[in-house]
């Protein structure tokens, strides 16, 4: 069922949209990275590796994220819902944000077929209740220092233990970035906010000091062993493109399938 998938990729998204908006200025700001994925083995099947071009425009209350030509990820905390595109079939998902668990258990309310898949969903959703209460993460201060395109950084070890695996991350950040970290917290935790044991996890990744210039992780789910890299290019100030944060016109709206 599409809501177990949803629920593996969930922990790792949220933790990705925590680095990018480790906040920033108060005008919109434009934030180029790299994003490279090693190839990989899952289900016997060989994954290529992977480049792509992630673009992100952040506001005080909103956020969008262009990840390649096909899909966008716009948080509009103004209305509490954050929207996934898909381009090419020109249609959008919207969804409440904050209280995840309560999102997952409508979720599977809708797609169980019978009462036998309901209850087979509601001992699922336990077992993931229990696992996000025992996420665990650890950071390392190395005290290890250098220059990244002109940025001074200071590298950080990460490690996060998930519901679907466990990942290590080396992180370079760098305290060069000026940005106000306090007033855009909001919309990085957005999303995983009322989860049980984020609040411990956020507070030690708040030991992470500056912005993040190359975040190297490693992580095991499903069995597979996955290598991302992400690489920040460029971060400015910049007007945002008129409606940027808003849905695309003729987009139509479909119903969610996790």
């Amino acid at each position: 069922m599409e809501t177990k998938n949803f629920l593996r990729l969930t922990g790792i998204s949220f933790i990705l949209v925590i680095f990018i908006f480790s906040s920033l200025v108060q005008a919109d700001v434009y934030i180029k990275e790299k994003k490279h994925t090693d190839a990989y083995q899952v289900m016997g099947q060989t994954m290529s590796a992977k480049d792509e071009i992630i673009i992100t425009w952040m506001t005080q209350d909103k956020a969008r994220i262009n990840e390649g030509k096909d899909t966008s990820m716009i948080i509009r905390l103004d209305k509490n819902a954050m929207y996934i595109i898909d381009h090419t079939r020109k249609t959008y998902k919207e969804m409440p944000i904050g209280n995840m668990h309560k999102i997952l258990e409508q979720a599977i309310a809708k797609q169980a077929s019978g009462e036998k898949e309901a209850e087979e969903m509601a001992e699922f959703m336990k077992g993931f209740t229990s696992a996000m209460m025992q996420m665990e993460a650890t950071v390392t201060d190395t005290g290890e220092r250098k220059k990244i395109k002109g940025w001074n950084c200071r590298k950080y070890i990460l490690k996060m233990k998930m519901p679907m695996g466990i990942s290590t991350s080396e992180i370079w950040a760098t305290k060069d970035i000026k940005i106000d970290y306090e007033k855009y917290r909001k919309i990085s935790t957005a999303l995983m906010s009322k989860q049980p044991g984020f609040k411990s996890i956020l507070k030690e990744i708040e030991k992470i000091k500056g912005f993040q210039v190359l975040n190297i992780s490693s992580s095991r789910s499903m069995g597979a062993n996955i290598k991302i890299t992400h690489e920040l290019l460029e971060i400015k100030e910049k007007s945002a493109p008129s409606g940027i944060y808003e849905i695309p016109r003729g987009y139509v709206k479909v119903r969610n399938s996790f």
